[in-house]
């Protein structure tokens, strides 16, 4: 259930947050509190992905990595 409106760069970025706070990120879920297709949330993932990827151009040490679990059907960041 959608329960506030939010920009692209919102979603991204509050996506990112739970990430980093080691919550569980389950794209049917997000989907619906977003209001947006699952196809739009796993971009946003793609997007964090990515983002981490360019940071270990300056941050080498950075080795934080979006992983996603099949038994939880759901995307985690892992160290």
């Amino acid at each position: 259930m959608k329960t506030k409106s939010y920009s692209k760069c919102g979603r991204v970025l509050d996506l990112y947050t739970k990430l980093c706070e080691g919550q569980m990120v389950v794209k049917r879920e997000a989907a619906d509190y977003y209001g947006v297709n699952e196809r739009s949330i796993q971009r946003d993932i793609d997007d964090i992905r990515a983002f981490l990827d360019d940071r270990r151009i300056f941050e080498p040490q950075d080795k934080r990595h979006i992983v996603y679990d099949r038994g939880r059907k759901g995307f985690f960041m892992q160290n």
